[in-house]
């Protein structure tokens, strides 16, 4: 078939966002980097790197936001043998841990107290606390005495640690955060430009707050904001490392400092110990052996904690007065294979249920239509998951989606990401590979499978520069009729960004597609005398990436003249091959000829 591009048609344009004469499109067979969106389609966003790009090959372990008490966001990661933080001034990763387990991958939880806002990154190695207002530093919190090597949560003032190097069936709970703070008065300083508070000498685990220093012959008096600064009485200006001690300001002579600290391992969140008879609010160990196959994760819901394994969950219940608990097996049958394959949502705990490898299912522990009891209930059944591997998937809730990520059977990687709409219970599809998925601010952030690279995906219109693998193909259409049909006329339209081309293919009765017209963003049929913000809440249900970056487009509606052969289904398919936003809200066959009820000529065989 010649191709043509479509030009001009003088059809004219829709000039409303919502016209009562469009058909959506029809429903997806397949599709790849598109995605639906209340009666329309449209190219998802792209992939942009954090920081500079590595050359190693390895992948992302772990990484987490932490937040300082003024709101800002800190990325944290750990990479082959480092934790390390984005800094965002100079636009690179900066290590703050090393020599770590190469491989070894890494919880990081987020804990806020009157001691400070802090980020717990737990794995193979240990504890490391880092506050947020000063992420270059750390304490290393490991003690055999107190508390264990493993990935951990905190939730309710308490850490749940799970996947011990030598138990991977205990669920251990340290002490609720008793606020053990130690104060101290007036510590003589020889000279308040610089220096260091005694606390640390006093012991390694120890953090500050609260700090006030006092500087005696100007009478200034510097108090910390919180966030790492020294906020001058009469002007003046420092700085304070909570984990070090270290302290600057602009004044010079003899003074005192007052400030408080603690230790998270007595009466902390990394105190794991209990008494022979335990008492509440110390820390706890459950066995959950049942089964067999180790605890793969530990997620909380409705106050409960539910540890899943390989083929069955546990539940968890701890009493209000933390006097007693409740520990049974809770559902058989059901399990994942990888420790991030779960996530906590407000309906339920959502995850890809591997214990039948076989018939791998999208499921999701929620409350009983009686709310007496939480259920697993099997979604997307329309979607064959069967048809990829989740050996390695990682979950994460996005808006109206939960994201994960999975790979197909021709990849040892993971090679593509899944959005599941929970609103409509769809599934849509984004060739990218994610080892750790995780969210800030309305931005999507994975972990890359073969590098140390971090990206924040479904984010600008271009694939790191580059155009967006994509595809969607329609069902197939008979028109509710076995006849042989003929199409004379195709209609599409939708946005369309002036930089960006989208190509349509016609496939009759399982033939090969044909190429058969262009959508052109900057063509005669596109109205430009009307745009629309793509990436405001004026397209679709929420901002995919954010509202970070913004392009205008503008209504295109184009026919199409289509020569084919009689054929008794076709098939569409659309591919964007340009840079830029696209969407279509409306496909419309017209003019269609009906012919006498006959095979097409391909599959009808002579007789000899």
């Amino acid at each position: 078939m010649k191709e043509k591009v479509v030009k001009g048609l003088g059809l004219g344009v829709y000039s409303i966002p919502n016209d009562p004469e469009l058909i959506p499109p029809q429903s997806s067979q397949d599709s790849l980097g598109w995605i639906s969106s209340d009666g329309q389609i449209e190219l998802c966003r792209g992939r942009i790197i954090v920081g500079a790009q590595e050359t190693t090959t390895s992948y992302v372990q772990g990484h987490g936001w932490g937040y300082k008490a003024d709101g800002t966001a800190v990325h944290f990661r750990k990479t082959n043998t480092k934790i390390q933080y984005f800094n965002t001034a100079t636009d690179l990763w900066v290590d703050i841990v090393t020599g770590l387990t190469d491989g070894a991958e890494y919880t990081f939880s987020q804990y806020s107290s009157l001691a400070g806002t802090f980020i717990y990154a737990t794995g193979a190695d240990g504890i490391y606390k880092i506050h947020v207002a000063n992420p270059g530093s750390y304490t290393s919190l490991y003690d055999a005495t107190k508390n264990f090597k493993g990935k951990s949560i905190i939730a309710t003032a308490r850490m749940h640690m799970w996947d011990l190097p030598n138990d991977k069936t205990g669920h251990y709970g340290s002490h609720i955060d008793e606020a053990n703070y130690t104060t101290v008065s007036a510590e003589v300083i020889a000279d308040t430009s610089t220096g260091t508070l005694a606390f640390k000498a006093g012991g390694a685990t120890r953090t500050c707050f609260g700090v006030v220093i006092t500087d005696t012959s100007s009478g200034e008096v510097f108090r910390d904001d919180y966030n790492g600064n020294l906020v001058g009485s009469l002007g003046g200006t420092g700085t304070i490392n909570y984990t070090t001690g270290a302290f600057t300001t602009s004044q010079s002579g003899a003074g005192t400092a007052d400030y408080q600290w603690e230790n998270s391992n007595n009466g902390g969140i990394t105190d794991f110990t209990y008494s022979g008879t335990r008492v509440a609010g110390e820390g706890f160990l459950f066995r959950q052996d049942e089964g067999g196959g180790k605890i793969q994760v530990i997620t909380v819901f409705n106050g409960k904690y539910y540890s899943i394994k390989n083929n069955s969950v546990y539940e968890l219940a701890l009493s209000d007065n933390d006097e007693t608990g409740t520990n049974l097996v809770f559902r058989r049958n059901v399990g994942i294979q990888y420790w991030r394959s779960s996530v906590s949502t407000g309906k339920g705990i959502m995850f890809m249920d591997t214990s039948n490898e076989d018939n791998p299912r999208l499921t999701i522990l929620q409350q009983n239509v009686y709310g007496d009891n939480i259920e697993p209930f099997v979604l997307a059944e329309h979607f064959d998951f069967s048809e990829f591997y989740w050996d390695m998937c990682a979950f994460e809730t996005y808006g109206d989606y939960v994201i994960f990520s999975g790979r197909t059977k021709d990849s040892d990687e993971n090679n593509r990401l899944f959005l599941y709409s929970v609103r409509k219970n769809t599934v849509d599809v984004v060739p990218y590979g994610a080892k750790t998925i995780t969210t800030n601010a309305g931005l999507l952030y994975i972990g890359d499978v073969s590098t140390f690279n971090v990206y924040n995906v479904l984010s600008g219109f271009d694939d790191q520069d580059g155009i967006i693998e994509n595809y969607w193909i329609s069902n197939d259409e008979m028109y509710d009729s076995e006849y042989l049909k003929k199409l004379k006329r195709f209609r599409i339209k939708g946005l369309i960004s002036p930089e960006q081309e989208l190509k349509i293919y016609i496939s009759y009765d399982g033939d090969s597609f044909q190429h058969v017209g262009t959508i052109e963003g900057d063509g005669s049929y596109v109205d430009t005398t009307q745009t629309y913000q793509i990436g405001s809440n004026g397209i679709g249900t929420t901002p995919l990436g954010g509202e970070t970056d913004f392009i205008d487009g503008s209504f295109y509606l184009a026919e199409i003249k289509i020569p084919g052969p009689k054929f008794r289904k076709r098939t569409i398919k659309l591919e964007a091959t340009g840079i830029g936003f696209v969407s279509v809200n409306m496909i419309d066959d017209f003019g269609i000829m009906r012919f006498q009820q006959k095979l097409p000529s391909k599959y009808r065989v002579k007789s000899a």
